[in-house]
């Protein structure tokens, strides 16, 4: 018998294996233009959507997704890329932008607030036909911009409401646990959901603020115990890269 096959290396080779971190590399994502890293867990596949990642493994599944701007921060980026858009002249594309803009209405404190906020948005919607020099509408956009800047934060078991709306959460479900908690060092809410009359079919969410937008974990079928095992791994793992160096 050689050294190698004697009992006690054998074991030893067992210890150190069964000791090993056999988990995948950490992975870098992007979900739209928000970079960071995750450890995808063992067995399971990753698939990049622009702004959304598809995780699968046979029938479970996780979904990684960017929801939007989120509160007065994501809000005016989205409306200064519009602008720059407007002033290069590619006003369609910053009307598409401006529509696609999620401005909640719980973020303004007084219905006056959010009507005089509207009324100011709805100069970019005007007649296309009329469209006239950029300079005709830089003023609206300084006011609208203003206007952001003087929102409260958002208050985030809110925007976790808003981001379960969004995600096709009606009334036939309700909310069983929220959790608040540090994720990548960012504020989040974790939320499990179940039907409303049976308490059948669990669900969770992890809802994230992240410079200025909301990202969301979850699983878009029911959370089952290989589901749930890969979310906490996914949800354990994931570090977020700065604003600044995000954007290089």
């Amino acid at each position: 018998m050689s050294p190698r096959d004697s009992p006690l290396v054998v074991g030893l080779l067992l210890a150190l294996l069964a000791g090993c971190d056999l988990r995948e590399a950490p992975r870098a994502f992007e979900l739209g233009e928000h970079r960071g890293q995750v450890r995808v867990p063992a067995g399971w596949t990753a698939l990049d959507h622009g702004r959304q990642w598809r995780l699968r493994n046979r029938e479970a599944a996780l979904v990684l997704q960017d929801l939007g701007a989120a509160g007065p921060p994501g809000i005016r980026r989205e409306v200064e890329r519009a602008r720059e858009l407007w002033r290069g002249g590619r006003v369609d594309e910053a009307r598409w932008r401006l529509r696609n803009v999620p401005v909640p209405r719980e973020l303004f404190p007084t219905a006056a607030e959010r009507e005089a906020f509207w009324a100011a948005w709805s100069v970019f919607f005007g007649d296309p036909a009329r469209v006239g020099p950029y300079a005709d509408i830089d003023s609206t956009f300084s006011d609208v911009l203003a206007r952001v800047d003087a929102l409260p934060p958002p208050d985030l078991p809110a925007l976790a409401d808003a981001g379960l709306k969004a995600l096709g959460h009606d009334q036939r479900r309700d909310v069983k646990s929220r959790q608040a908690l540090k994720v990548g060092g960012r504020d989040a809410l974790e939320v499990e959901t179940w039907n409303r009359l049976s308490h059948a079919n669990p669900q969770r969410f992890l809802f994230i603020a992240h410079d200025g937008y909301l990202l969301a974990l979850y699983t878009p079928g029911q959370a089952d115990t290989e589901a749930l095992s890969a979310f906490a791994s996914v949800r354990d793992s994931l570090h977020f890269a700065a604003a600044d160096s995000a954007r290089r």
